[in-house]
């Protein structure tokens, strides 16, 4: 029986049903929750990977400040009480002392605190990127936090187990400096809508390529000691951040730095045969380098997102910018320059298959006496209702319908023999017919249209000015013959000749 159907807990006196109390309070859920998450993690990270490399790079401050910029700072109290519990009874279960542990949990808590304060709130992966100063921050996170905890736990592990200042500080600090550098950002972008987008149908394979390839340059880079190829990293990086922007770094980063601890700790490579008598530690000369490749990184990363935002952005204004000017700004349809453009290469592909092309010029009747009698607002509107019309009647996107300038327009139809474009001339004179639009100075009391019809099929002795001749020379035989008709032009074609149409 699902929790659905469950029967409800009724009270004694036989009142109304009361839902099933939770079994915790909520201000107990969260830290129960980190706890538990915490434990497993400690225990896993201590006894089933590679622990002797968590001193070089430990990466759960990195999740842990991750998760609290993704919550509200009221929270942050109980998620660390959460935390350090977890993480305190794991490390005790791996032997450690608990008043010991006990300083250890002060000294973490201080540090993510610090470091988490000094970052802005998460709410998208571009929103936070693009929040002022991110950079400095977010190196600030990495100094701060980590170095005044490390200088803290340099000064108890020396009292207490007699250890040297600096290596005591760089097992605390650098380790955590360097995981949180390499972590954080990662826990941040798997919430991103950007890090979901690099696994879809269309980019998976890339991004599976990229991160194979990445993989296996840093296996070559920390395995191969007699070749010096630790210069290719940088550039591995750089490529993973063009191709696959800042979510796939963010993979990739974590990716590169396990392969480099483990190697590093299993006497492989560059820095697993270290020199003895080299005075910097292997531990720190691998978290100086690859740290320095980590946060190098985080400024890349941001450009080529900034580019690829101004990139899209200008893009889109290009679009609309173009949209603007091939569009007539008071009717909405296409304009003068966009019918000319068309005209051109509609001519040369019907040149090319020799198919016939048709255009059509309209002019609305009396529109200067419509002007003078309701206004120009009326005559706006009146322009923008019979363009409607006129749009209404094209067959399909190739047919092009343009406001010719004035109270003219133009139908540009490719394909389109005499017969057929007189035919689309008369549904077009229907059409504003049709609409009843009063007309004071109209003998026919509405608005109507004179249409000019031509057609031809273009050859070398023609151009598109011929055309544009025939169907003006046709738009004004229709006026002179009374308006509210569909002509052609009869010098050119002199045996089509349309019935007067002048009711519909």
């Amino acid at each position: 029986m699902s929790a659905l159907d469950q029967p409800e807990r009724t009270n004694g006196d036989g009142g109304g049903a009361q839902p099933l109390s939770p079994l915790l309070p909520t201000w107990a859920r969260l830290p129960l929750a980190f706890a538990a998450l915490y434990f497993c993690a400690d225990i896993a990270l201590n006894r089933f990977a590679f622990s002797g490399g968590w001193t070089i790079l430990w990466p759960m401050n990195g999740i842990t400040i991750a998760l609290m910029l993704m919550r509200p700072r009221a929270e942050w109290p109980w998620m660390l009480v959460g935390v350090e519990i977890g993480t305190g009874l794991g490390e005790m279960l791996d032997g450690n002392p608990v008043g010991l542990e006990l300083c250890e949990r002060l000294l973490s808590v201080s540090e993510v605190l610090i470091s988490a304060w000094l970052l802005p709130q998460f709410t998208t992966l571009e929103a936070w990127l693009r929040q002022p100063r991110i950079f400095l921050r977010f190196s600030l996170a990495l100094l701060v936090g980590p170095g005044g905890s490390g200088v803290l736990a340099a000064v108890l592990f020396h009292r207490l187990q007699g250890e040297p200042y600096l290596l005591a500080f760089n097992d605390w600090a650098t380790a955590d400096a360097l995981g949180i550098a390499a972590i954080m950002p990662l826990a941040l972008a798997l919430r991103s809508s950007e890090m979901k987008s690099l696994f879809d149908r269309r980019e998976a394979l890339k991004t599976i390529g990229v991160l194979a390839l990445v993989f296996a340059t840093a296996e070559l880079i920390f395995s191969v000691s007699q070749y010096p190829l630790l210069f290719l990293l940088y550039p591995v990086l750089v490529m993973t951040d063009s191709l696959l922007g800042f979510p796939g770094s963010a993979i990739a980063v974590p990716g590169i730095c396990l392969v480099a601890v483990y190697n590093a700790t299993n006497g492989h490579g560059p820095f697993g045969h270290w020199p003895q008598n080299v005075p910097l530690p292997r531990d720190v000369a691998l978290q100086i380098y690859v740290g320095f490749h980590t946060v190098a990184l985080f400024p890349a990363s941001i450009l080529f997102m900034e580019r690829k935002r101004l990139s899209e952005e200008l893009r889109e204004t290009n679009l609309r910018l173009n949209l603007l000017a091939s569009r007539d700004a008071l009717t909405g349809i296409a304009n003068r320059r966009t019918l000319d453009d068309r005209i051109a290469d509609e001519w040369k592909r019907a040149a090319r298959a020799q198919s016939w092309l048709a255009l059509l010029m309209v002019d609305i009747d009396h529109f200067k006496q419509f002007n003078d009698q309701q206004g120009h607002p009326a005559g706006d509107l009146c322009l923008r209702t019979v363009a409607e019309a006129l749009s209404r009647q094209a067959r399909d996107a190739q047919d092009l319908v343009a406001r010719f300038g004035g109270e003219e327009f133009a139908l540009l139809l490719p394909d389109t023999d005499l017969a057929a474009a007189l035919q689309m001339g008369e549904r077009m004179r229907a059409a504003v017919y049709d609409l009843g639009l009063d007309h004071g100075a109209s003998p026919l009391g509405r608005v109507t249209i004179s249409v000019g019809c031509a057609a031809l099929r273009p050859g070398n002795a023609t151009d598109p000015a011929e055309l544009l001749r025939d169907a003006d020379a046709a738009l004004y035989g229709a006026k002179r013959r009374g308006r509210n008709r569909v002509e052609t032009n009869p010098e050119e074609h002199p045996d089509p000749a349309p019935p007067e149409t002048s009711e519909p």
